[in-house]
């Protein structure tokens, strides 16, 4: 237990430093584009990365899927098994990264397309694309299946220690191709550079700590079948996660133009970072939910999970707080005033944000308890209607209906569905409590959230006023959300959760 103990934290720490490195790098480079460069440039960077992920598509979870499936012959030792399933693997992956160059070379002769208008005259798109097609296609096509290795047992430290050496590496090399070259092929290429490192790293590392296991040997039909499913299953949810997140920067840059495409990956850029925050804090309990499942009754896990959402919609609420308030006074800063969306777009990109991590308890419940063949249909229809929904109201509400299209399939597709099968396959009951306890905690928010904006509104600007605002943030918002919910109680469950969290963690550290 000591010893799970001890790796949970360290790869918790090495994590936390990875994500931090991930987040300040592409923060600083962002910034370098847009002010050295140019707004079009940084527009072009999101299109054809939201391209490329398009493209990824047709790795269809087989990744995830063999993950997987490691899990169980590592831990019996069946070393014959895990060798085989990496031959598997080493094979399936040169296919995908050959059938991504064939797929992303064919539409060069169509980039046009996705530019509605004039993209910037001094540099060649089309040399840009390629350079992102190899991107790729290296991350498929080069030792990719011995990071695989690596996760399946469970030593997320080491690829993470390997991004970091190789993300500050190629990240200051970026730095200096934007400000002293003004280059964004450079740029780019570094990208290329920086997979080749990662993988070649991790493979080494691979190498060291798992010497025993080489790519070779068949799996039999049980094993293939098996496989075959969790991949059709994990192939419809990756096209239609990729459908609801990649093509909005497409249907912006198609419709609109590619200085929106920047300013809007700007806005989602620091929400994914907020997103990666909460992550780090969600992770803490995601072991805790698992282990509920495993030992108690239906009953008990039922009330866990209220008291969980209580939990993450306090967190998400008052990360939504924070970002309501301070949003525009942080990207007046950073991308100056003449870059800020309208109020209304910063407020619909929050909803979507909060709805969004709304839905991170049930889908924890659902991976642990195993259900994804149930509704492996539910992100492809509600990829499909983002779509649809994208393509008509872009047309009559600009940026804005792009965020509301999202909204529409995550609060009438994907957030009922889920639930719905969680409900029915595991607790064996109605949704209908779970729904009004959502919606009340969710009212606890507004309320809160309303209030803060309004004093947020009278303090001042520049870098103070941030400061000012993030301290009202905590203060106002954390009293009104404690008046409105003390008396509840999941608010007792939730004080006595985090007190107990921290005491662990204060002892795990000692």
């Amino acid at each position: 237990m000591a010893s799970r103990t001890k790796n949970s934290l360290r790869n918790i720490f090495v994590g936390a430093i990875n994500r931090f490195v991930s987040i300040l790098l592409p923060f600083i480079c962002r910034t370098l584009i847009i002010n050295i460069l140019g707004t079009e440039y940084l527009g072009l960077n999101s299109l054809f990365t939201s391209i490329m992920n398009v493209l990824n598509v047709t790795e269809l979870g087989f990744g995830t899927a063999i993950t997987a499936s490691m899990y169980r012959p590592i831990a019996v030792g069946d070393d014959e098994l895990v060798c085989a399933l990496l031959n598997i693997y080493k094979k399936v992956y040169k296919i995908i990264g050959i059938i991504i160059c064939i797929i992303g070379i064919g539409m060069i002769p169509f980039l046009n397309v996705f530019i509605n208008d004039t993209p910037p005259k001094d540099v060649n798109i089309y040399l840009l694309f390629v350079i992102y097609i190899l991107n790729t296609v290296c991350s498929y096509y080069f030792y990719a299946y011995k990071i695989s290795l690596i996760n399946a047992h469970q030593r997320a430290d080491i690829t993470d220690v390997v991004a970091i050496i190789t993300k500050l590496l190629t990240g200051i090399i970026q730095i200096i191709a934007i400000v002293i070259y003004k280059s964004i092929i450079i740029y780019a290429f570094m990208n290329v550079v920086c997979i080749l490192l990662y993988n070649i790293g991790c493979s080494i590392q691979s190498d060291r700590y798992f010497p025993k296991y080489k790519c070779k040997g068949k799996i039999n039909d049980e094993i293939k079948a098996k496989l075959v499913k969790d991949i059709v299953a994990l192939s419809i949810q990756k096209i239609g996660n990729t459908i609801s997140v990649s093509l909005d920067t497409i249907v912006i840059s198609s419709f609109l133009n590619l200085s929106i495409v920047a300013i809007y990956g700007n806005y989602n850029y620091i929400i994914g970072a907020v997103t990666i925050f909460i992550t780090l804090i969600f992770s803490s309990i995601v072991a805790s939910i698992g282990n509920s499942i495993a030992l108690e009754d239906r009953e008990k896990n039922l009330s866990d999970l209220y008291h969980f959402s209580y939990l993450n919609l306090w967190i998400i609420g008052w990360c939504s707080c924070c970002l309501i308030c301070i949003f525009q006074s942080f990207m007046k800063i950073w991308m100056g005033p003449e870059r800020l969306f309208p109020i209304s777009i910063v407020i619909a990109l929050v909803v979507c944000f909060y709805v969004s991590q709304m839905r991170k308890v049930v889908q924890t419940y659902k991976d642990a308890i195993g259900i994804w063949w149930e509704d492996k249909y539910k992100p492809l229809v509600g990829g499909i209607v983002n779509l649809v929904f994208n393509i008509i109201l872009v047309k009559k509400m600009g940026t804005i209906g792009v965020v509301i299209s999202t909204l529409i399939s995550y609060l009438i597709i994907e957030f009922p569905w889920e639930t719905h099968i969680l409900f029915d396959k595991y607790f064996k009951t109605s949704e209908k409590n779970y729904y009004i306890k959502i919606m009340k905690m969710s009212l606890y928010n507004l309320v809160s959230v309303v209030v803060t904006y309004t004093v947020c509104n009278y303090l001042p600007e520049g870098y103070m006023g941030i400061v000012l605002k993030l301290l009202c943030c905590v203060v106002c918002y954390n009293i009104f959300m404690i008046v409105l919910s003390k008396k509840s109680e999941s608010f007792t469950w939730a004080k006595a959760f985090m007190m107990k969290a921290l005491k662990n963690i204060g002892i795990t550290m000692h």
